[in-house]
């Protein structure tokens, strides 16, 4: 029998336990894996694996439901740590393994613990003391860490650490009033999220005007546009809070009128770029005096460009702009034909080819 086929019965979860069983002790180590990661795999398959030298199979039985307990306690005692990763990982181990795996010198092992659901309020309690800050973070992160550990991380020397219980949405609400006020602003701008989530309007009228950008610009990636939070950051002092700002969903127009005129290149662009500009706004933008944000108003969008401005587009004295008209194919058949006369070859080319493709 020939490879594949070998591989693909092993595979099968039609396949008996008994021949489960005798395609594990195959020679070729693809049979054995795909046994070892066949849901339907005997234990006697999964002992007899667990012996085998290869630890991509090893990682396999690891995780394999039938596998023991028995089994996982000797994977766990593995040289390789990515198959103490596979154990600590494992639905079926025990939380007196993974209380072990606590403890492994491998950062990745232990970290693989606080993932696995099976973990308890003690191993939480012994993980957040951890004295690598990424374990302490994984911690912090879990919905199920108890809120004592919580309490505890909130005052952890690592700032990603308690930006981390900033951003579970588990924290208690008084954790998350300290936390806005961390001297960190990485750590007050993880709060953000969470408070607008539970309606903590005067706290976040607070932060919306924080001193870092950093802070403002959490304000400008909520989804719900809201006056008293957003207003004021249309004309922030960081180009980036305002380039965020000008892809905000429900941007209202009176803030879109203003970005229009933006100091920013790129805010403008990003602007022009939106599918639902007034004729104040794209009056405001034909007269860009940047090119590429001219020529972004003919980009293809969801909604069909005005054949007014797509007329004075046409015109544009960059050539690049009326190429895009002519490229795009929202231009009427007045337009193109008009573009196929330009003085740039460029252009014609694309407004003949647009004809041709749009069978015009």
């Amino acid at each position: 029998m020939d490879l594949a086929t070998l591989k693909k019965e092993a595979k099968s979860k039609k396949t008996l336990a008994s021949r489960l069983l005798e395609l594990a002790r195959n020679a070729d180590p693809t049979v054995q894996y795909a046994v070892a990661a066949n849901p339907n795999a005997p234990l006697t398959a999964l002992e007899y694996l667990s012996g085998h030298g290869k630890w991509t199979i090893l990682k396999a039985v690891a995780l394999n439901p039938n596998v023991s307990l028995a089994i996982l306690e000797k994977l766990a005692a593995h040289k390789q740590n990515t198959v103490c990763v596979a154990v600590a990982q494992s639905i079926q181990t025990p939380a007196q393994l993974l209380a072990k795996l606590a403890l492994h010198s491998d950062t990745i092992v232990r970290r693989a613990v606080v993932e696995n659901k099976n973990c308890t309020d003690t191993i939480y309690t012994k993980l957040s003391e951890d004295p690598d800050a990424l374990v302490r973070f994984d911690v912090a992160l879990r919905n199920t860490c108890p809120i004592a550990v919580l309490e505890e991380l909130v005052k952890d020397p690592d700032e990603q650490v308690r930006g981390a219980v900033a951003w579970n949405r588990f924290t208690p609400r008084n954790l998350l009033h300290v936390l806005a006020t961390d001297p960190v602003a990485s750590v007050r701008a993880s709060t953000v999220e969470n408070l607008h989530r539970r309606g903590e309007i005067n706290l976040l009228q607070f932060l919306a005007r924080d001193a870092q950008p950093e802070v403002r610009l959490e304000f400008a990636k909520l989804y719900t546009w809201i006056p008293q939070f957003h207003q004021h950051l249309v004309i922030d002092s960081d180009e980036k809070v305002r380039d965020c700002l000008a892809e905000h969903q429900t941007l209202p127009q009176a803030a879109i009128l203003v970005l229009a005129k933006d100091p920013s290149d790129q805010v403008r662009e990003k602007i022009a770029n939106r599918d639902d500009l007034s004729k104040a706004a794209f009056e405001i933008l034909l007269k860009d005096p940047n090119p590429d944000v001219r020529r972004t108003l003919a980009h293809a969008k969801t909604t069909k460009p005005p054949a007014w401005m797509l007329e004075q587009l046409a015109i544009d004295p960059d050539e690049n702009v009326r190429w895009q008209v002519a490229y795009v194919g929202a231009a009427s058949n007045q337009i193109l034909k008009k573009l196929t006369q330009d003085s740039s070859q460029s252009v014609r080319d694309a407004a003949n080819e647009t004809l041709s493709r749009t069978w015009r």
